[in-house]
């Protein structure tokens, strides 16, 4: 019987390329493609970005380009300042630049990538007046998480940075911008991934339950606690090779559909 690769390999970073900046770019092509896959995209609108370890600089999808036309070698690299660190001479979306950057320059310690999108589950989260309330077992990982950002336009002013990072707080990773859309963050591009998935999962859940009119099942705060607890710890995934064992399993799909993401 075949073997499964339950771990990634990085393919081999091109010459005077850091081995730290290739393996960044290569997992954040690998968010952007699962983006397409599961259908989250605005045609070549939104935006993923991830910090290259060590540096002020992080990398952002050219603007311009369908989710599945990003390679790990096509993505712009910039710092904090918006400027352009490479050869790479495709435009990035101002909102996205204005929306990342606050981030990355709020939290640098512990959430260096940040997954925004305008999913149709998590936009129409976004347009009612309620609370993302953890429904399900996946979704107590937002308990106590969430964030919440009121809608003033396009994110075009600089002004309204202050008010994304306030919203964010110290110990939320993801947002929600309200009439607008779904932004999660995490220490890599897999954390970031599976909050968006767990968020719009648990969107989903809470959404047809408030439909359906029958009396719902809340989940005691101290059960939330506890298996978000789990989740963040690691214990759920107790027996896998890895952290987040979905990982190298996003990566061998990706490979099957398309191995030219990783190039």
């Amino acid at each position: 019987m075949q073997s499964v690769a339950l771990d990634v390999t990085y393919p081999k970073a091109p010459t005077g390329m850091s081995e730290a900046e290739w393996h960044a770019r290569v997992d954040l092509a690998a968010c952007y493609r699962l983006t397409h896959y599961y259908g989250w995209t605005s045609v070549v609108y939104n935006h993923i970005t991830l910090r290259i370890p060590d540096t002020e600089t992080f990398l952002i999808n050219p603007f311009g380009l369908t989710y599945d036309e990003i390679t790990a070698s096509n993505l712009v690299r910039i710092d904090l300042d918006g400027n352009k660190l490479d050869n790479n001479d495709a435009p990035i979306n101002l909102a996205g630049y204005l929306i990342h950057s606050a981030i990355h320059r709020a939290r640098p310690d512990d959430l260096h990538c940040v997954m925004h999108t305008h999913e149709p589950i998590s936009q129409a989260m976004s347009a009612i007046n309620a609370k993302a309330i953890p429904l399900v077992q996946e979704g107590c990982q937002l308990f106590e998480r969430v964030g919440y950002h009121d809608f003033e336009g396009i994110v075009l002013n600089a002004d309204e940075q202050g008010r994304l990072k306030a919203a964010l707080g110290q110990d939320n990773h993801t947002l929600l911008l309200k009439n607008h859309g779904l932004l999660t963050a995490g220490p890599t591009a897999i954390w970031a991934f599976v909050r968006h998935q767990v968020f719009i999962r648990n969107s989903d859940v809470q959404l047809r339950a408030m439909a359906s009119g029958a009396e719902i099942s809340y989940i005691p705060d101290d059960v939330m606690r506890h298996t978000r607890e789990q989740f963040e710890g690691g214990s759920a995934q107790g027996g896998a090779k890895v952290r987040h064992p979905e990982w190298p399993a996003f990566w061998r799909m990706l490979d099957r559909i398309d191995p030219r993401w990783k190039s």
